[in-house]
């Protein structure tokens, strides 16, 4: 509850998307400090300000966490999918993915692992997509899951195209950026800048 009382007033406060919420209720009306009924109205009214107030503050973080910004890197990985070699002791190494997932709703981060050995690239890279949208709320009928699915290229290495061609990291980077700033410059002429 995000509910504090002074002398004077009841505050009802939350924050989202860098903006704080904010509503008073004032304690005096006309000088003189509310009576017993009015005063539990008061608190009444402000606990259900309060409700409203979490609920779209649940619903901002809800989306927020299901934005495909949240879900898929600028690269085309996805967010908490990492491809590993495991070495342990007495153990031959192990090739698997390393899930993690973390959102508002969970007070510590989830992890898993799902062998590659065992299912097969195609079969763990599929199993580690729908464990991430189990765990974010994510329909298996979602354009969000089939980029991510789609983005199994991007593990091997691979262009979908062809399904041989080996991609290389630097040269994307190099044209993304260069894309970007070509993108800048445009802006900029487009634009004129007022200096004061």
């Amino acid at each position: 509850m995000a509910i504090s009382v002074s002398e004077d007033y009841i505050r009802v406060y939350r924050a989202w998307n860098s903006k704080e919420y904010q509503v008073y209720y004032p304690l005096k009306k006309n000088g003189r400090f509310l009576t017993e009924e009015e005063l539990l109205q008061t608190l009444e009214e402000a606990q259900a300000k309060d409700v409203e107030l979490a609920q779209r503050q649940r619903a901002h973080f809800m989306r927020k966490d299901l934005s495909v910004e949240r879900l898929i890197h600028t690269d085309g990985r996805i967010v908490g999918l990492k491809e590993r070699v495991r070495h342990r002791e007495g153990r031959k190494p192990a090739h698997v993915f390393e899930i993690r997932v973390n959102s508002e709703e969970l007070s510590k981060p989830r992890f898993r692992t799902i062998s590659i050995d065992r299912h097969g690239y195609d079969k763990a890279f599929a199993l580690s997509v729908d464990i991430i949208c189990k765990e974010r709320g994510l329909d298996k009928h979602s354009p969000v899951r089939k980029m991510m699915l789609e983005s199994v290229y991007i593990y091997k290495g691979m262009s979908p195209k062809d399904g041989e061609k080996v991609l290389n990291p630097r040269d994307d980077l190099s044209e993304m950026e260069r894309s970007i700033r070509e993108h800048v410059e445009a802006f900029k002429e487009k634009r004129p800048v007022i200096k004061g």
